[in-house]
Parts: C-alpha cells; sequence; structure tokens
C-alpha cells in the first residue's frame, strides 16, 4: 500500500515507521525543515518495550513531490488541520481515503469539506507517544485498540483492508460504523485530563493519585458529558468518564499528558479543539459550561507568555 503521513509528530512518526518496516511503501510529509533533513539523514528511531529500531524513510515537506497514494495518514495538530487538508489534492488519487487520527472535535469535518466527506475516514488511539529528539519516538503505553471508521456511510472493504495492513504491524484495530461516538469518547477522556494537566504540570500518575484534582476532572467531565448527551451523541462509557480517565491515568503513570508537553515545550496546544470545542458547542446547544471556559481560558493565558517570544 502507497501511504502519506502528513504530520510525522509523534503518532504520524510512530505509525509511519511501523508500517515502513513492514514493508509499505510510506512518505513522510513535514513543514518543518530542520526535521525533513534530520530524518533524511538518520531515519525515524522507535523505542517501544520490545527495544528499539531505526527506519529509513522518504520525507517531504510537499505533497506534489509524493503523487498520488492509497491512503494518507493524517496526524497534524488539530489547529493546523484546515492548512494541512488544503494540501492534500496532490495526493489524491481516484480512490485515495485519508484517515484522520487526531485528538479533539471538527477536524473530520475540516478535512471532508477539502476532499468530500466519501473519503475521510475519522479514527482515535489511547496508546501514547513521546518524542525524544527530531529522529526519536518512544511508545510509552496506553490501553485498547485503534477505532477506525468511514464518516459517511458504510465502511467499504477497503477500511478493511487499510485494517488488515494496520494488524500486519502489530497494531490492534477495530472498525466501527459510528466513529463519531468513539471520537467523543477520546474527547470526553482528553477534556478533563489535559487542561488540568497542562495548568498543574502533573504526570499522569500524580493527577491520578490526587483527590482534588480527580474532583476538578469530574466537574470537568459533567459539563462534557451533558453537551455530548445534547448534541445526541452516544456515550460509549458505561461508568462515569472519570472512571476510565484515573485507569487511562494509570496505565501511562510516567507520561505527561500531550497538552503538559506542549507547554513545556512552548509550543501552540489544542485547547480550541478539546475542552474549547466544550465551550463553543455548550453556547450553540444553549449549555453552560463555565469550568471548561475557565481552563480555556487559563491555558491560553499560559500560552500568551510565550508567543511570540
Amino acid at each position: 500500500m502507497n501511504i502519506a503521513v502528513v504530520g510525522s509528530g509523534a503518532l504520524g512518526g510512530f505509525f509511519g515507521a511501523t508500517l515502513a518496516d513492514i514493508g509499505q511503501e510510506v512518505t513522510l510529509v513535514d513543514i518543518d525543515p530542520e526535521k525533513v533533513k534530520a530524518i533524511e539523514e538518520s531515519g525515524l528511531t522507535i523505542t517501544t518495550k520490545d527495544g528499539e529500531k531505526t527506519i529509513s524513510l522518504r520525507i517531504t515537506a510537499r505533497t506534489d513531490e509524493v503523487g498520488p497514494v492509497d491512503l494518507v495518514f493524517f496526524s497534524v495538530k488539530s489547529y493546523a488541520t484546515l492548512a494541512a487538508a488544503q494540501s492534500l489534492p496532490p495526493l489524491m488519487g481516484g480512490e485515495t481515503l485519508v484517515m484522520s487520527i487526531q485528538n479533539g472535535i471538527g477536524n473530520v469535518e475540516k478535512i471532508a469539506s477539502v476532499v468530500g466527506k466519501e473519503r475521510v475516514i475519522g479514527g482515535i488511539t489511547a496508546h501514547s507517544f513521546q518524542i525524544l529528539r527530531q529522529t526519536h519516538i518512544r511508545y510509552v503505553g496506553g490501553a485498547g485498540h485503534l477505532h477506525i471508521g468511514m464518516i459517511e456511510g458504510k465502511n467499504t472493504v477497503r477500511v478493511h483492508k487499510i485494517a488488515e495492513v494496520l494488524r500486519k504491524g502489530g497494531i490492534e484495530v477495530e472498525v466501527n460504523e459510528d466513529i463519531q461516538d468513539y471520537i467523543w469518547y477520546k474527547l470526553l477522556i482528553n477534556t478533563p485530563i489535559n487542561a488540568i494537566a497542562a495548568i498543574t504540570h502533573l504526570r499522569n500518575g500524580e493527577m491520578a493519585d490526587s483527590e482534588e484534582v480527580c474532583n476538578l476532572m469530574r466537574i470537568v467531565a459533567d459539563e462534557a458529558l451533558v453537551v455530548a448527551k445534547v448534541e445526541g451523541i452516544r456515550v460509549l462509557m458505561t461508568g462515569h468518564p472519570v472512571e476510565t480517565c484515573i485507569s487511562a491515568l494509570r496505565a501511562a503513570s510516567e507520561n505527561k499528558a500531550s497538552m503538559l508537553q506542549d507547554i513545556e515545550a512552548k509550543r501552540r496546544t489544542e485547547i480550541d479543539a478539546i475542552n474549547g470545542a466544550i465551550v463553543e458547542r455548550g453556547e450553540k446547544l444553549g449549555v453552560p459550561t463555565p469550568v471548561n471556559s475557565t481552563l480555556t481560558r487559563l491555558v491560553k493565558v499560559m500560552e500568551a507568555q510565550y508567543a511570540g517570544s
């Protein structure tokens, strides 16, 4: 399968290297010229519990240097989704599909506005990765499957073929018809965790061990739950989202949430697609979200301290 990975951060880099290692034709696309040069020269080193491996990969900053592919694995930060989606046309052949594996909500709709709903696969994963340097990614841990599914219509034979290719790389995959419910499932985990981690600078295990943090997460999740239910989302969790959050935090107890990693690296965060998205949907639906609004504003204040510095 000919695959372009748009966004070679921790997630895109890991999946790109994993697929290349099993013989798929993979090209990474990244707008950072320093990263392009580093990966061209050194390849990508992937560290897992099974050891360390360096994989040579083709990488470019321009989609028009790649040509049409079978699959675009789309994993840019949510705030860059529309701009990155607008670079997709050179990659699109007659049967090309675009699979979004991103945090937050609204991403698949932005991609679909460029390539069409019938070409977009939504996806979520609970696995965690960490960039140690531009050419080195460490798998931190996590639980559960990679969930994928078409955002419009039934899943086709081509979607199941993609799932089989991923499974050959050792990735557990589940194909779902109701992928929007799974995207919201991930949002209901990210919303209580990420902003609080970014503000408190606590590691996952420290958050799970703090009664005050857990109580705050519950309030944040309660607001998000009301928005989800009014939105008509089928909530997949049998218990309260915070119970799932605590399990996820303990599963990668030494890890730092992605938003905390962004704050520490003085990068823009995905707050607008996570807590900010709950606030935005709440305003449209008439659902108050005061705590999510406060967390969103606090993270933006933190970003403003280093923006432009």
